[in-house]
């Protein structure tokens, strides 16, 4: 309910020394946060079915950056765009109504390796994208969200949003064209004997628990490169781990869209489908402070899709308590 009524934002980390994308922000370097909502004749949120159904509310009205039906002057020809999907339980597959293709650059952790171009770019809750997008002078276009036809695999409902109306000056300042390299990493194959855990999702736990704050699901070793298997029995979820950055080595056997190739903390977890993560976890060791592992959509976390993770210094996991004392922090 929080979030549903709240308002959202990024944090934005750049590498001063990166590869010379578009970066004036506000300008050629815009952040879009993305939110569905309904409204009652009074002009206040509904909040009726937020936390009911399979899902939760599913909105029938889009905001972007809080604002409805927007637009965007832009005064460059190449203009980056880092969305956010902040609604609690919608899926959007962001593009263009002209149809246009652009470039991916970046995932929910850093950049891709080089640029990919898409006509659709798929984000489910919690997950962000980076886009660049090149204008003609004096054009305007739509951004929208289209649904997936009736055979796909998501089976949240899903339908057609417009999101920003773009508007390009009659002059617009000419860019440089986008690097071919940007400098990020695809997935390391995991090391041999590589650790696998494998999580079990269902209507609303992770392997038959619900969250309990006291209880410790799992112990890392500090510096862990692990697999992380996810096998959803049910319909879709999207998987987030804190702390953590990995990338996808496959769903249902085949490689992620190369668009997701990228560093992650987030993915979507279609209906029944089986998902790999190549997982890598940080040095800092502290026994006494979880971290956390949920779906993403709101409604099935808040019912208790949640489980917590410790990491620990290498060959001390079997001294670990797996029960906390009260008044221990989370992270």
């Amino acid at each position: 309910m929080h979030v549903y009524r709240g308002l959202a934002g990024l944090f934005i980390v750049d590498d001063p020394e990166g590869p010379g994308l578009p970066d004036e922000y506000g300008v050629n370097d815009v952040p879009l946060i993305i939110q569905d909502k309904s409204f009652g004749d009074d002009g206040q949120f509904s909040t009726g079915r937020v936390d009911g159904g399979t899902y939760g509310l599913l909105g029938d009205t889009v905001l972007v950056n809080g604002t409805y039906e927007p637009f965007l002057e832009v005064r460059d020809q190449l203009v980056r765009f880092r969305l956010l999907n902040a609604s609690n339980a919608r899926v959007y597959r962001v593009g263009f109504a002209d149809n246009r293709r652009f470039h991916v650059v970046g995932t929910d952790g850093g950049l891709l390796p080089e640029p990919v171009a898409v006509d659709r770019a798929k984000i489910s809750p919690g997950e962000r994208a980076e886009i660049v997008v090149r204008f003609a002078p004096g054009e305007t276009v739509v951004m929208d969200s289209r649904g997936e036809d009736e055979n796909a695999a998501n089976d949240i409902e899903e339908e057609d949003f417009p999101l920003v109306k773009i508007v390009a000056a009659a002059r617009p300042a000419g860019s440089p064209g986008l690097p071919a390299k940007l400098g990020g990493t695809l997935a390391a194959a995991p090391p041999a004997g590589a650790r696998v855990r494998r999580f079990v999702l269902s209507g609303s736990e992770i392997n038959d628990r619900d969250m309990d704050m006291n209880r410790i699901d799992e112990v890392v070793p500090a510096g862990a490169a692990e697999i992380w298997e996810l096998d959803n029995t049910t319909f879709a979820h999207n998987f987030h781990i804190h702390e953590v950055s990995f990338h996808i080595l496959d769903i249902n056997g085949a490689p992620p869209p190369a668009y997701q190739a990228g560093p992650k903390d987030t993915v979507f977890v279609p209906k029944k489908a089986k998902v790999r993560l190549a997982v890598r976890f940080g040095r800092y060791a502290d026994p006494m402070s979880p971290y956390m592992f949920h779906c993403h959509i709101l409604r099935h976390e808040d019912k208790g899709m949640m489980g917590q993770f410790v990491i620990v210094e290498p060959g001390t996991e079997a001294q670990v308590a797996r029960i906390l004392p009260a008044g221990h922090h989370h992270s």
